[in-house]
């Protein structure tokens, strides 16, 4: 009783207290004689870390084996069009000539990573579209410190790129990713254009993607890189996109990659600061699109069926959140990052194709 009595004087800070001391009781290997901790709930959970190390070493060991293939890939000297459309990241996109090619336009070594698949599915589509021109006038939305804004400015491509203001982007991890870009000169990439071509063609915004602001359809396209889904919802990330041809000529471009849940149709993460878009949410945002006269290219949902294709990589991630760092492109600290776990679900990159529809609409 005395006990009992004396839990229930407790204050709600206290019984946290106590909550979170005993659950790590629960959960520590040894007790506090240094003998095993036998309790049921350890029993059942204390493999969970070994078990994630075996699964992360196998894939990345994998990955290491089949990296030197990977490097053996011959590209061609001048890019082809291959008639990239909204899509998966697979492996069999990672191993081709294309995928190779773009790689090394931006001085990045081929690796089985998703986020250097999405720079080369921007890429790729943009050739496919004619749109790797001098002149040719682009936006980028949440770019981060991605190289892609260096890469348009050495063809002579004019470029505007933006991001959240530092403010709102102040405690969402992004700044400490690398994931975001405070000034224009995170998108300044040495080895990719020289500093005078880069100051004459890219030039940089503060824009929130929840809310773009009015202006002119003067640009031929548009992109972003894995940031629609952090907007705060699937319907929110959705809109975006619609809103994002508001800035594009009739028969301009816009190519988003963002996070796709390729297993489940049905439950997914949903309002939240990362969220999982489905299958039908795509369908459902190329119905959207076609009311309004625009195209979403394709699409095609085939995850592929490879070894790596069927590895899901788990956290904690070899390289940031997911994202890829310059200085780590070339270490040789090979990862397999082409699916991974978000919240418990198996994700992996989607890339979007929406061609803006003239007067009359396109099909």
């Amino acid at each position: 009783m005395c006990r009992l009595h004396l839990l229930g004087t407790l204050t709600e800070g206290g019984m946290n207290l106590l909550y979170r001391y005993l659950a790590r009781q629960l959960t520590r290997r040894t007790t506090w004689r240094r003998q095993p901790n036998i309790n049921d709930l350890w029993h059942l959970t204390k493999d969970i870390n070994i078990l994630r190390l075996n699964c992360k070493n196998m894939g990345y060991q994998i990955a290491r084996e089949l990296q030197p293939q990977l490097l053996a890939i011959s590209y061609p000297d001048e890019p082809r069009k291959h008639s990239v459309v909204s899509k998966p990241c697979t492996q069999t996109d990672v191993e081709s000539t294309w995928f190779a090619y773009w790689c090394r336009q931006l001085n990045a070594t081929p690796m089985y990573h998703r986020k250097l698949w999405e720079y080369a599915f921007l890429l790729q589509v943009m050739f496919d579209r004619d749109l790797l021109h001098s002149g040719a006038r682009g936006i980028g939305f949440g770019c981060g410190q991605e190289p892609i804004a260096s890469y348009f400015a050495s063809k002579g491509m004019k470029v505007l790129v933006s991001d959240l203001a530092p403010d709102q982007a102040a405690g969402k991890g992004w700044q400490e990713t690398r994931q975001h870009a405070t000034a224009k000169d995170n998108a300044f990439y040495a080895d990719i254009v020289d500093r005078d071509s880069f100051e004459l063609n890219v030039t940089h915004e503060f824009i929130d993607m929840n809310c773009i602001p009015h202006l002119e359809p003067a640009y031929d396209f548009c992109w972003s890189i894995c940031s629609m889904e952090h907007l705060g919802s699937i319907e929110r990330g959705l809109a975006f996109v619609e809103k994002s041809l508001s800035v594009l000529k009739p028969g301009g471009v816009a190519i988003h990659t963002t996070e796709f849940n390729y297993l489940s149709e049905d439950e997914t993460i949903d309002n939240w600061s990362t969220v999982l878009f489905r299958r039908k949410d795509i369908l459902q945002l190329a119905e959207r699109l076609a009311r309004s006269g625009h195209l979403l290219v394709g699409p095609e949902f085939n995850t592929g069926d490879r070894l790596l294709d069927r590895y899901i990589d788990v956290p904690p991630y070899a390289i940031g959140e997911g994202g890829l760092e310059p200085e780590q492109w070339g270490n040789g600290n090979q990862v397999a990052h082409l699916k991974l776990a978000v919240d418990g679900f198996p994700s992996t990159c989607y890339g979007l194709v929406i061609v803006k529809g003239h007067c009359g609409g396109e099909r």
